[in-house]
């Protein structure tokens, strides 16, 4: 009876403590379920916050048209769909160079051709980088371009450029035609296509006042333009800091000048002193041009202002088709113009005289302004009178730049064809100012309205004097553009429109009258 007794109380010590270390294990199954279970239910709850979502699931091919840093905007423009869009980008956005690197937004550049992703229903972009297929040649002033052909000459390079090309000018999308030889260009294509070009360094304007001590003399700007001097001229200068020097009969004056982008800079002569004459100035406006002119029986070209000694001296003008014309005229003041109208040759039909037909090929074919209308037009430098105007044509590059007063001055590259037809430009109209865009030395003033009106006034009113006879040509520019031809080119038509003084003269056949002029001193 003892011995059973001590087996139950040996079993109750053994069944106690198994009993409590069953419960422990079901304890400990039953949390870790529960533990798992929590688990699996918090990450199911919050899988949709930590897993991450591609949402750019576009890609493209991009030119670069700005960033807005304020905004947090890039503007790209789609390479395959030829249109612009404007996307938010955010702290989470990639961008890298095309090596890989890092960048940041602000080191992007328009003309920039890149790669992107970018979600095109909320309008984000979430990587940009630059597109390792390519390149871009920085700094470039040696360089043919010849849109209208579609092609460019970079160096010894031959590219093509397509129809939707970017051209980038100071934040602004411009024509190709706005490039002009002086400018300095990045840039940006693919195999042998250029896709974008940057406008690095631009062009502005310097407007000579009071020029009349260095008519027919010599303007050097840098060595960026190097001119001879006509009236009314209007030179296109690289931008920039120059010193301008100014030689002519017993003048060579230094000035500093600087000419900013778009902007008109004016230099005031007027402090030059003139010395007593041993010459004078001659102007020759003769219809039709171009004509063959002799003085003292000596050929001149008289595209530009001629020096001759004070006294009495004879002028000869011959062109096929037209009688000959002499004629002598007197340099007594500080400017004389010559006018002469050539009769055209009569047809004597008794003697079967006529006009033969290698004549009439020889007649000068003519170039036409036609808009925007009223402004001033220069081509090459050299004022040819205001819209609708129309002059005689020189093949070969120009520069053709239009100015009015309240408005932006803009210039334009054409290229005259070698031919007998006659040719019309029009250009889009001028856009108004929305500030002063005249320089004065190195200083900005305001141009008056008053004054460029009745400067206006008197240069139409010359315009209309010499009619549509203005000589064109290239003008002698010099630089580090020596690709775009010779830089010794000399012409132009520095006869449309002359600003007489007191003692300017005007001959008309072979008497000589002086012409007083009160409202010269408005001009």
């Amino acid at each position: 009876m003892r011995r059973v007794m001590m087996n139950k109380n040996d079993i109750q010590k053994w069944i106690k403590p198994a009993l409590c270390g069953l419960c422990l294990i079901l304890t400990g199954c039953s949390a870790a379920s529960l533990a798992r279970e929590s688990t699996f239910e918090s990450s199911f709850e919050n899988g949709g916050e930590e897993e991450a979502v591609n949402i750019y699931t576009s890609d493209a091919s991009v030119i670069i048209e700005g960033t807005n840093e304020q905004e947090q905007t890039i503007t790209v423009h789609l390479i395959h769909k030829n249109e612009s869009r404007t996307l938010s980008y955010n702290g989470a956005t990639l961008v890298w160079d095309k090596y890989g690197s890092a960048m940041t937004m602000a080191q992007l550049r328009a003309g920039d051709i890149a790669d992107i992703s970018y979600n095109s229903e909320l309008e984000k972009v979430g990587s940009v980088s630059l597109s390792e297929k390519a390149w871009s040649y920085e700094g470039i002033d040696r360089y043919i371009l010849d849109a209208g052909n579609g092609s460019a000459a970079i160096g010894d390079e031959m590219y093509s450029i397509g129809e939707n090309v970017m051209v980038f000018s100071d934040g602004e999308i411009i024509d190709t035609s706005r490039i002009i030889r002086h400018d300095v260009l990045t840039f940006h294509g693919m195999d042998h296509n250029i896709m974008s070009i940057t406008v690095d360094k631009g062009h502005g304007y310097l407007d000579l006042e009071n020029e009349d001590a260095i008519l027919g003399g010599w303007i050097e700007i840098g060595q960026a333009v190097i001119s001879q001097v006509a009236p009314d001229m209007l030179l296109t200068v690289p931008e920039g800091n120059y010193t301008v020097r100014l030689t002519a009969d017993g003048v060579d004056e230094t000035r500093e000048v600087t000419i900013e982008r778009n902007k008109e800079t004016v230099l005031n002569l007027e402090d030059i002193e003139i010395p007593e004459p041993e010459d004078g100035v001659v102007i020759f406006e003769i219809t039709p041009t171009p004509s063959a002119v002799y003085v003292d029986d000596k050929k001149v070209e008289t595209k530009y202002p001629l020096r001759l000694p004070l006294g009495l001296h004879q002028v000869t003008a011959e062109a096929s088709g037209y009688e000959t014309l002499s004629q002598y005229f007197e340099v007594e003041g500080k400017s004389t113009t010559v006018k002469m109208n050539l009769a055209e040759r009569a047809s004597v039909s008794g003697n079967n005289i006529t006009e033969t037909k290698e004549e009439e090929e020889k007649k000068t074919s003519t170039v036409t302004i036609d808009l925007p209308n009223g402004v001033e037009v220069y081509q090459d430098n050299l004022y040819m009178g205001i819209a609708p105007v129309t002059y005689d044509k020189t093949p070969g590059d120009h520069t053709i730049t239009l100015r009015k007063s309240g408005y932006i001055t803009r210039s334009y590259s054409i290229n005259i064809a070698d031919d007998d037809k006659d040719v019309t430009y029009s250009f889009p109209d001028l856009d108004p100012e929305s500030s002063n865009n005249t320089v004065s030395g190195n200083t900005v003033s305001g141009n008056t309205a008053n004054e460029d009106k009745n400067k206006n006034e008197d240069r139409k009113d010359s315009s209309k004097d010499h009619g549509s006879t203005g000589n064109t040509g290239n003008q002698g520019n010099s630089g580090s553009q020596g690709s775009t031809g010779s830089n010794d080119n000399t012409g132009g038509s520095g006869n449309s429109g002359v600003e007489e003084g007191d003692q300017d003269n005007t001959v008309s056949g072979n008497t000589i009258s002086g012409n007083t002029l009160d409202e010269d001193s408005d001009a």
